[in-house]
């Protein structure tokens, strides 16, 4: 990629931000669009969304999100502090060193705009020259400053967390164990399997028990309640805020009772769920799962860590969910039946990731003008057009690539369904797990080895090549990553306008048959957002040595995550479940893994420079780094 394509798609990009930021200042001052930008606070006096976001402290964010949406933010801030560091070191010293070099042209500044970007990477610094030493140097202060930064963070969230049990009100699911694969004799019933076997294995610390019935009939009652609660009290709050709404003229005019159709409508769905409580208890429709309650936290702790039986596929013990996070359908599955998911899904993610390769290939293929030339020679006209080569080349295989990304996470989180878990967190840590892996492999490795993906393939097959082949293959696909994290700008910015939301309200506004109601607002998509947040950590490290020009776009790629996601936070995103904190181990590991990439990648890169004792270095350095921290 030359210059010119590259600042082409950087203003595309930049005016499409701002475009979509203005829009949202302007939308969101309009009430009809309060249930799309604020449905937490649909009514709530508007300010200054940005600088709202600045003024609100940690524990704002941890009352209206909670330690979740702390962990979140704080994702943004730790990558901001080690990328401003990164970018001080790659952009005032990497970057010169990089352009003042002649490996691969003489300088000649009057023709820079159709010079390439590697001209910025280490590509173009001498062999064996002593000016290598400097990338060296900058590999060892970036990993200190983000090992020190790695170990406070992990730290304070560690004290956080012990914070958030100490303080918090004892809760049942805290005395009460989940226990499923129940073995029920013939004529007997689950409840007197579960009473008598507690008894027996557990006298002094078991309590009582429920017993799981099939009632999801009963579950959609009850969520259609609560949604009517919900319309109740957003609809209480617009009378209070803006008064009652005009009766109707001479009874044929005018808007319905709004207010007195929802309670008629609440007192029906509350009559409903009580027949059908009534009938659910009378069928005794039992599945072989019950909620076990314990008179301490330990007898609850020793009936999950100590094995029942000497058969581990019976009377498998959990942590029991929170009540807010429970996912029913599959507490009847058996063993064997949540086994044979998670190998089905296993199989199902590994085939997703290989097709996902030949999509790489293809947009890989969009940033070399001469192969797309041959894929479609019938274009070739028109691809030798100054602009629309600059288009098709820097800005639209990035677009691609994220276009089809998007649509991953939803797979992922049918996949973690598929697995049997028994909780909405459950299902979503382990999405964001499948999806961290989906997008290092799919997005990164796939897109750096389909340059010459056949020749590439047996990258891995032999250890020893492996920092030579990365050093070579990572730095001739930095101007792709560079125009992806530019691309990102306009991905993250629409997430204030919330396109889908918006479209389907103004569709529900021309349609009035559907119309949307107001109802519960969305939960923050923790199994997507990560990753992809985790994605640009991993270029910004991988890239610092080989092309630091990528830094300054991916720190303001966090700079716009950072503000726009604690906006989101508050007045978009309602949290359904706390987990507490637990998805910054995630996090921790992904950013010890791009660490260790980035020594791999410098390895080869000294090694390739002529210069075997940085080279040494840092292999004994990155050999240290992982006995600390791995």
């Amino acid at each position: 990629m030359i210059v010119s394509a590259l600042a082409t798609s950087v203003g595309i990009n930049l005016g499409l931000t701002v475009l979509l930021a203005a829009v949202y200042s302007l939308l969101r001052r309009r009430r009809p669009y309060g249930d799309v930008y604020s449905p937490r606070r649909p009514y709530a006096p508007l300010e200054s969304w940005l600088a709202a976001a600045w003024r609100r402290t940690e524990d704002d964010i941890h009352a209206a999100a909670g330690l979740d949406g702390v962990v979140f933010v704080r994702i943004f801030a730790f990558s901001i502090k080690v990328f401003t560091a990164a970018a001080v070191l790659g952009v005032g010293v990497l970057m010169p060193v990089n352009f003042l070099g002649d490996q691969l042209r003489q300088i000649d500044f009057s023709d820079l705009p159709n010079k390439s970007v590697d001209l910025f990477s280490v590509s173009n610094v001498q062999d064996g020259s002593n000016m290598l030493w400097l990338h060296f140097s900058a590999a060892y202060v970036i990993t200190g400053v983000s090992c020190y930064l790695l170990y406070y963070e992990y730290k304070y969230i560690s004290g956080k967390r012990l914070e958030y049990f100490m303080t918090s009100n004892p809760l049942p699911q805290h005395f009460t164990v989940l226990v499923r694969a129940i073995p029920v004799t013939d004529g007997g019933s689950v409840s007197d399997a579960v009473d008598k076997f507690f008894k027996e294995y557990h006298p002094s610390t078991y309590l009582s028990h429920t017993v799981v019935h099939q009632t999801g009939k009963l579950r959609r009652l009850i969520n259609d309640a609560e949604n009517m609660c919900t319309k109740l009290a957003n609809l209480k709050s617009a009378r209070h805020s803006y008064g009652d709404p005009p009766g109707k003229f001479l009874g044929l005019f005018g808007r319905n009772d709004l207010l007195g159709k929802y309670q008629k409508r609440l007192e029906d769905l509350e009559e409903n769920v009580r027949m059908e409580q009534s009938d659910a208890t009378r069928s005794r429709q039992e599945i072989p799962a019950a909620f076990v309650s314990f008179r301490s936290r330990y007898g609850a702790a020793n009936a999950i860590y100590i094995r029942q039986l000497d058969n581990p596929t019976e009377w498998q013990t959990e942590h029991a969910p929170d009540p807010h996070d429970v996912y029913w359908p599959f507490f009847s599955t058996s063993f064997m039946e949540r086994w044979l998911f998670k190998f089905v899904v296993f199989v199902a993610s590994t085939v997703l990731i290989l097709l996902f390769l030949l999509v790489s290939a293809f947009v890989q293929g969009l940033t070399y003008m001469d192969q797309l030339e041959a894929w479609l020679p019938f274009l070739k006209n028109i691809l030798e057009i100054a602009v629309v080569s600059q288009l098709v080349t820097g800005y639209l295989p990035s677009v691609i690539l994220h276009f089809l990304s998007s649509y991953v996470p939803s797979i992922m989180k049918l996949f973690s369904t598929m697995q049997g878990f028994i909780s909405v967190s459950g299902i979503e840590r382990s999405a964001c797990n499948k999806m961290l892996r989906f997008t290092v492999w799919s997005v990164f490795f796939a897109n750096v080895l389909t340059g010459s993906a056949l020749g590439q393939l047996n990258i891995f097959l032999n250890p020893k090549e492996i920092p030579s082949r990365l050093a070579v293959v990572v730095p001739a696909q930095a101007s792709f990553f560079i125009a992806y994290v530019v691309t990102s700008w306009t991905s993250i910015a629409s997430e204030l306008t919330q396109t889908a939301a918006l479209l389907y309200h103004l569709w529900g506004s021309c349609a009035k048959c559907c119309k949307r109601d107001d109802t519960k607002p969305p939960s923050m998509p923790y199994h997507s957002e990560i990753p992809r947040v985790l994605l640009f950590g991993l270029l910004g490290l991988t890239y610092f040595i080989v092309s630091p020009l990528i830094l300054p776009f991916v720190l303001v790629y966090f700079c716009l995550g950072y503000f726009i996601f604690r906006n989101q936070l508050f007045n978009v995103y309602s949290p359904k479940y706390d987990t507490g904190g637990k998805f910054w181990p995630i996090v921790h590991n992904a950013t010890i893994f791009s660490l260790v990439l980035m020594h791999i990648i410098a390895i080869g890169v000294f090694g390739l420079k002529k210069l075997p004792l940085a080279a040494s270095l840092l292999a004994y350095n990155m050999i240290l780094f992982v006995q600390l921290f791995g």
